[in-house]
């Protein structure tokens, strides 16, 4: 398998990687034409491994269910994260429970190598002709977790157990991963691409952050990842050093200060998008804070890197709301001179105003406004940057301004 991934890596490294000019109407000196002809070759390239993908994942569901007799396939248990946990000890892994979860785990890979989200993988094998997920377009998917956390468990399994085949599950989970990664170095929400908001990039519930985590640690081939061979190490920083590239390009600038990150940034442009009609094109304080997480965690940053983290911290610093607590369902912040500092989930870009929206698409700078529902319904503001504040302050005083 990472045969093809080596020669997929020679042809995006090669391409351009910058965001798209507004400005076209300059001529281009000969190199920048080389470079614009590699980019559309290797997004050219991209979108046909896609189709392919998505056929190879349609036809083996649609050739089970002719030899059954069927024309709809048999959905799966849900359930809401995947009904194992995740950290498991290697006794676990030799037991008949172990065992037994990490057959159900190995039935539910796609063909094309990834997983489904919401989908029970603990109960009873995946059976044929049945989905491999509960959710149509979603499968197979890197949205909340999917796919890095069975490599994760897979990994913690061969470790265990020296089981050869949770080893090849893992390697094609690992080149699935590596195949999907846009020519830019970001990720879709789901792969195969199924079209709308889930082809862009997407950092929205910590996705880009995971796929960066799980390719640092193969990267580093230590602990449960101390298997991987010298090339999938080569091939996860590979993909890792792509992605670096991409989240430094996409880290929003407003009056020419770097700030924090969208949900969403368009795959081709790569600016802040909207997502569901709620989620509009913003500046994300809830999904940011994941990738300054995973931006600390770096052996020897950067220059770029250290600048990076520096400027999402003092956003971070200049955004946070005082002594005021939100509970899910509020129309409004209550007063708490104890709360610890809130932020909301977006701000507006520019201004750094809250803003809030509806299943209608409005969008509006007052919680109050949004309907019952959508209140009840949506995390609005978070706390969570705290804990990552509290690490910053460490992390700075080992790469100062």
């Amino acid at each position: 398998m990472f045969n093809k991934t080596s020669l997929l890596i020679a042809l995006l490294g090669s391409c351009l990687i910058a965001p798209l000019q507004a400005d076209t109407s300059t001529s281009l000196t000969a190199t920048q034409t080389q470079q614009t002809a590699s980019d559309e070759a290797a997004w050219k390239t991209y979108l046909a491994t896609s189709k392919k993908l998505r056929k190879a994942d349609q036809d083996f569901l649609s050739a089970e269910l002719k030899t059954l007799g069927k024309k709809e396939p048999e959905l799966p248990e849900y359930t809401k994260e995947f009904g194992f946990e995740v950290k498991q000890s290697p006794d676990w892994f030799k037991s008949t429970e172990g065992k037994r979860v990490m057959d159900v785990i190995l039935s539910f890979q796609t063909p094309s190598g990834g997983w489904s989200k919401r989908t029970d993988m603990s109960k009873a094998p995946r059976k044929p002709g049945q989905a491999f997920g509960v959710e149509k377009g979603y499968i197979p998917t890197f949205d909340n977790g999917a796919t890095s956390t069975q490599l994760q468990l897979l990994a913690q399994a061969y470790q265990a157990t020296g089981d050869a085949r949770y080893a090849a599950a893992f390697s094609k989970g690992l080149d699935f991963i590596i195949t999907a990664q846009y020519p830019n170095g970001g990720w879709p929400q789901n792969y195969p691409l199924v079209g709308k908001y889930h082809d862009h990039i997407t950092y929205n519930d910590a996705l880009m952050s995971d796929l960066m985590a799980m390719l640092h640690k193969v990267a580093k081939a230590k602990n449960e990842f101390a298997f991987v061979t010298k090339e999938q190490q080569q091939a996860a920083q590979a993909s890792l050093t792509r992605a670096l590239d991409c989240v430094l390009k996409t880290q929003v600038i407003t009056n020419g200060k770097l700030t924090i990150w969208g949900a969403q940034h368009d795959a081709k442009t790569l600016k802040p998008a909207q997502a569901r009609a709620y989620e509009m094109v913003s500046l994300s304080s809830s999904e940011s804070v994941w990738m300054l997480d995973l931006l600390m965690d770096l052996d020897k940053p950067s220059a770029d890197i250290i600048k990076s983290v520096h400027a999402a911290a003092a956003w971070y610093e200049q955004t946070q709301i005082l002594s005021k607590v939100w509970e899910r369902g509020a129309a409004t912040l209550t007063d708490d001179v104890k709360a610890p500092p809130v932020w909301a989930r977006f701000y507006e870009i520019g201004t750094n105003k809250p803003v809030f929206g509806d299943r209608d698409g409005s969008i509006f700078y007052e919680v109050g406004k949004v309907s019952e529902e959508r209140r009840a319904g949506y995390a609005w503001y978070t706390t969570a940057p705290n804990k990552i504040l509290k690490k910053y302050a460490k992390w700075s005083k080992t790469y100062p301004r």
